[in-house]
């Protein structure tokens, strides 16, 4: 006897599970700036010449520093206070005895002034040497939208100079005749990045 098993039509049912899987980003904003030269300048005044014209530029001093920014930012630059006797704190000089220019890209990178940021403000000539105050003043401004960048883009160097009356509101008068006592005379010159 045989068995006959009949077998109806089988519809497969399909197998399904949902599970979610979140995913985030974060982004952390990215802010830093890094004196790579010239972190400590020191200007000896020792002849004649100097005390009567001061002393000009060269790469001994000069400030070399990179920004590393996810966002348009700002450098902003100020002295702590009027230059202070180490020998003694009541020997002074004014802070406008000390001048700056600034450049860009000359030393290595790749951002443009106009283009990525404005150096010393949007119709500034960044070469025209101007007095450290004790105000802050923006050296570097991002243009909208083209300041963020890297090391390579933003790349900046700082030019000192000493006592040479060179215009922008330094002291027209030379060292010798402002009557200066000897002594070794330091304040702190402050970098200050910002985000726009």
């Amino acid at each position: 006897m045989a068995s006959i098993i009949a077998f109806g039509s089988l519809t497969a049912q399909p197998i399904q599970d949902n599970v979610i899987i979140p995913v985030s980003v974060t982004l952390n904003s990215i802010l830093r700036m890094n004196v790579t030269s010239g972190g400590n300048i020191e200007f000896v005044v020792n002849t004649m010449d100097q005390y009567q014209n001061g002393i000009a530029n060269t790469d001994r001093y000069s400030t070399t520093f990179t920004v590393a920014a996810s966002l348009d930012f700002d450098v902003d630059l100020y002295a702590e206070t009027n230059f202070i006797g180490s020998d003694d704190a009541t020997h002074g000089m004014t802070i406008d005895n000390l001048g700056y220019s600034i450049e860009a890209a000359g030393v290595g990178g790749t951002g443009l002034a106009g283009t990525n940021w404005n150096l010393c403000g949007a119709s500034a000539d960044p070469s025209t040497v101007r007095a450290v105050t004790l105000s802050t003043y923006s050296i570097i401004e991002s243009i909208t939208g083209n300041g963020a960048g890297d090391i390579t883009q933003n790349k900046f160097k700082i030019k000192w100079e000493l006592g040479t009356n060179g215009g922008g509101g330094m002291t027209t008068q030379s060292l010798m005749s402002q009557n200066l006592a000897s002594d070794r005379y330091t304040t702190n010159i402050f970098l200050v990045l910002s985000a726009q």
